[in-house]
């Protein structure tokens, strides 16, 4: 293998091993020159993660200098499987007195406040300093009591009443009762903010009693459990929001102040408190002093966000973070077999998707249904799955795996060329077509959709279809086009907004999603009949039904062909236990420990 073609950890574990132990000799130099220092505790972390930092760009640098004597096509002589070291982060720790683990975030965010929060990341947070009503305490688990303590369906599924645990408080110390349910809720739902739509079918709240709340429903929602669990219906001290500028009116959006303040600080009943948000750079969590529940021995996190992959790699190697989230198959092949780390993997329930638009205005030929059912036939999903990486699946249907109902996969065999290209015949376009496929600068857990789109353009190419990508980015336009349901062809994802199968209901005609593909409830009445059929099964063997046959209509027709659900691969410190990949929050930092 060429060095030019190698990541910057590889080079410098291509030197001769003599050079490879000078360096790492003076990286323990330096640490120990910066835990010398009387600097206080916050300080004294910063400055030996900043001196860290500084050292691995110089060995870079020195092992660039090196690799540049062999672009010619010479190849290494040494492959040597990486062996990350917790040393340095533990020496660190232990000098501060408590438990600290830093965790390296792939994306920043916009906004730490629940009733806005809407991207990926933040779901961890949230999760470690807010509670909820319900809780999904394992993947694939039907939602459970959290700080409810039982709860009740009326025999029409248009009330449910919740008792709430008794003796819970929030970090301020204060008591938690039904007006903070209440008002969390009201809040996110008033502020209409990108979450808001998860309260659509929550018509009213009563508090008939501090123990007790009341939801009237506008419709039977057999998910509503599920909703009840996500980030944005997090349960909010309402007395320390209100005092920060915080409301639940129904002029919220207009006059609610508080985001600032929950930017910087949490007002929640979870394990860790926020203290510090920097905005792009990192967040820190401390243990809640008034923490009700029975917490892990974990007393501070402290949260980066680093996008490169590359990075995360070199510095759990050089124990400089516990945790990285943003992982890549190079980079988890850097890091197998090293003796302080340990991999984890796992099935998101994100899933990427060829879109197809029915409006003939904006699809052009591809608004016909024989040209969809022949781009179905024609893509590789096999080659599709390699590009995602391993552990990726296809899924049957729009039901993906993990979910109630889920079909499976589609199967290998499923594509045929020669059929494809009778279907394109059939619509007319015996000799194929040429067409613009818009394509945002997004990724799928790592994965660019750019690469999705240009498998799905060679793939089309095998049946005449001319694709031109034309990539744009999210807020050069693309998103406004996507959500006003503008777009014509393009590859996008789908992240679940909470863990339930109903979620996948946006899909299909006049659904959210569905719109944006102009699938409307009248192209076709009976599909779109079935997403109230859905949401009214309480039953979860009459649930389980209606999901098959939605995914039994959708497997050959419509305008979305599921074409990956993305796997998820974190690496972290071996001294580290109870660190799993958990679909809802990515990870759930309040049940790691150190060991």
């Amino acid at each position: 293998m060429s060095v030019c073609n190698r990541n910057p950890a590889s080079l410098i574990k291509s030197l001769q091993p003599e050079r490879y132990r000078q360096l790492e000799f003076k990286l323990e130099f330096k640490l120990e020159l910066v835990d010398t220092e009387p600097l206080q505790t916050r300080k004294k972390e910063e400055v030996t993660i900043m001196k860290k930092k500084k050292f691995m760009a110089l060995a870079l640098a020195m092992a660039t200098a090196v690799g540049c004597t062999a672009c010619g096509g010479g190849k290494s002589t040494t492959e040597t499987t990486p062996t990350g070291s917790s040393d340095s982060a533990s020496e660190s720790q232990a000098s501060t007195g408590d438990n600290t683990v830093i965790v390296a975030m792939g994306a920043g965010f916009s906004t730490l406040d629940p009733g806005y929060v809407y991207e990926k990341y933040p779901q961890l947070i949230i999760n470690a300093c807010y509670e909820n009503l319900f809780k999904f305490y394992e993947n694939d688990e039907t939602p459970q009591p959290a700080l409810a303590d039982s709860y009740e369906f009326s025999d029409d599924g248009l009330t449910l009443t919740v008792k709430l645990k008794d003796g819970i408080v929030f970090a301020s110390g204060n008591t938690m009762t039904s007006a903070d349910v209440a008002f969390s809720i009201n809040r996110t739902k008033n502020l209409k903010g990108n979450p808001s739509f998860i309260c659509d079918t929550i018509d009213s709240i009563e508090t008939p009693d501090d123990s007790t709340v009341v939801f009237h429903l506008t419709e039977p929602d057999s998910a509503i459990l599920s909703k009840l669990t996500y980030s944005s219906l997090a349960v909010l001290d309402s007395a320390v929001v209100k005092e920060n500028g915080g409301t639940d009116a129904e002029d919220a959006a207009s006059t609610d102040t508080a985001q600032s303040f929950l930017d910087g600080a949490s007002a929640g009943s979870g394990m860790y408190i926020l203290t510090s948000y920097t905005p792009d750079e990192e967040v820190v969590l401390e243990k809640n002093p008034n923490y009700w529940g029975t917490a892990t021995n974990v007393d501070k996190y402290i949260l980066k966000i680093q996008p490169d992959a590359n990075t995360q790699m070199m510095t759990l190697s050089s124990g400089d973070i516990d945790i990285a989230l943003n992982l890549t198959d190079d980079t988890l092949e850097e890091l197998k077999g090293s003796e302080n780390v340990e991999i984890t993997d796992g099935l998101t329930k994100m899933i990427g998707f060829v879109m197809m638009n029915m409006d003939e205005q904006y699809g052009g030929p591809v608004s016909d249904p024989n040209v969809q059912k022949a781009i179905r036939k024609a893509l590789d999903y096999s080659g599709i799955r390699m590009i995602c990486g391993e552990g990726t699946v296809t899924p049957y249907s729009i039901i993906q795996e993990g979910f109630m109902g889920s079909k499976g996969d589609r199967p290998d065999d499923y594509t045929n060329i020669e059929e494809a290209k009778q279907l394109l015949a059939d619509a007319g376009y015996p000799d194929g077509f040429s067409i613009d496929m818009t394509v945002s600068d997004l990724d799928m857990e790592g994965i660019q959709l750019t690469d999705l789109a240009q498998k799905v353009k060679d793939d089309l190419s095998q049946i005449g279809i001319d694709v031109n990508i034309v990539t744009e980015a999210w807020a050069a336009g693309y998103g406004d086009a996507y959500r006003n349901g503008t777009l014509g062809f393009t590859v996008m994802y789908w992240g679940v907004d909470y863990s339930d199968p109903n979620v996948q209901l946006e899909f299909l005609p006049g659904g959210t999603v569905g719109k944006r593909a102009g699938w409307t409830a009248e192209i076709d009445p009976e599909l779109a009949g079935m997403y109230t059929e859905a949401m009214a099964a309480t039953d979860n063997d009459a649930r389980t039904q209606v999901l098959e046959n939605i995914q039994d209509a959708m497997y050959e027709d419509g305008p979305f062909i599921v074409i990956a659900q993305a796997p998820a691969h974190i690496a972290h410190s071996s001294r580290l236990a109870n660190v799993n990949i958990f679909d809802s929050y990515t990870i759930d930092l309040t049940e790691i420990n150190v060991k």
